[in-house]
């Protein structure tokens, strides 16, 4: 029986031994300071066994002899928040987001607009995923020229398409569509701690509750701020497209039109870590003006049966569109 206890205990040391060897301690404490800032941030935190996921993340990454190593671990531990938001950007990546579309030798996406029937103005709103400030700003002003364009012609309202908007950066978004949506607070966050902020519109500028800056060179605001405006959805509308969708929420004479949306109605915030890299960390909860909190997806006002066929569908959301601004409810 003694001689078993001490093969036993021989084992347990032989395995912290390994452990130890096999981790540096400069590892672990890239590992640690990435669970910490998850521990104290992340909107699912007090929801979260922290102290097995510190074991299970530390064992996954036992082998790790460098912190590149280590991300396939964390990435296992932000999988297990269960917020299905959050991501470690690795530090080429981050970098690649900010130094903007130009310098990767990719095409800036822009929005488009025209007239359908000479009486609803019609926007396409693609996604933008970069953080480059003149970029940003390219964009917003772009929508809100093509805002002003549709405007002078008169429209009877506004059609909105965010189908096959899957997210990214949603503030040159909301920046170019205040046109439309006008001045005040739209969108808001609600933290872990139930406290909730909003980010306003105001003077041609969105400040976002870190208290960023998003100017507009020559801000617009469309001439009927009454007008009706339908908004479409799908289940690809995503992430920061939900936000714009949420900030049309609680307007006047406006509708979502479409299928329930992607259900990534977060909000992330970037964490540096030693090596360069970003947890980019679901910290709140997508709130409208209304003070409704979402967390997941967004359904539509007026839901579609859609079929297989893509241009179908296409005739049903603008047939749908233009039928509730012929006969706008409140």
């Amino acid at each position: 029986m003694k001689k078993s206890l001490f093969v036993i205990i021989l084992l347990l040391a032989a395995t912290q031994l390994s452990f130890a060897q096999t981790m540096p301690d400069s590892i672990k404490t890239y590992v640690v300071q990435a669970l910490d800032i998850m521990k104290n941030n992340s909107i699912n935190k007090q929801k979260v066994d922290w102290e097995k996921l510190y074991a299970t993340t530390l064992e996954a990454a036992k082998d790790a002899k460098t912190i590149r190593e280590t991300y396939p671990a964390l990435n296992n531990a932000l999988e297990e928040l269960g917020d299905r938001h959050s991501r470690l950007f690795p530090k080429e990546v981050f970098d690649a987001h900010n130094v903007g579309y130009k310098s990767l030798g990719r095409k800036l996406p822009m929005p488009s607009g025209h007239m359908i029937d000479k009486k609803y103005a019609f926007i396409l709103v693609p996604p933008f995923y970069m953080f480059e400030k003149d970029e940003q700003l390219a964009y917003a002003d772009s929508l809100q020229t093509i805002i002003r364009q549709l405007d002078a012609q008169n429209p009877k309202g506004w059609i909105i398409d965010l189908r096959l908007n899957d997210g990214g950066n949603m503030h040159p978004l909301l920046a170019g569509l205040a046109a439309i949506l006008g001045e005040g607070q739209f969108i808001g966050w609600q933290s872990a701690d139930n406290v909730i902020t909003y980010d306003t519109v105001r003077n041609g500028m969105v400040r976002d509750v870190t208290g960023g800056k998003y100017f507009l060179a020559t801000p617009y605001t469309i001439k009927n701020a009454k007008a009706p405006v339908s908004i479409l959805v799908s289940d690809k509308t995503a992430s920061s497209a939900e936000m714009i969708a949420g900030a049309f929420i609680g307007r006047p004479k406006t509708k979502l039109i479409g299928t329930y949306t992607g259900s990534l109605t977060t909000s992330n915030e970037l964490y540096k870590l030693s090596d360069g890299s970003y947890l980019n960390l679901t910290v709140s909860t997508m709130v409208d003006r209304t003070g409704k909190v979402y967390g997941r997806g967004i359904t539509p006002d007026v839901a579609l049966d859609l079929t297989n066929n893509t241009i179908t569908n296409g005739y049903l959301y603008i047939r749908a569109a233009i039928k509730h601004i012929d006969k706008p409810k409140k």
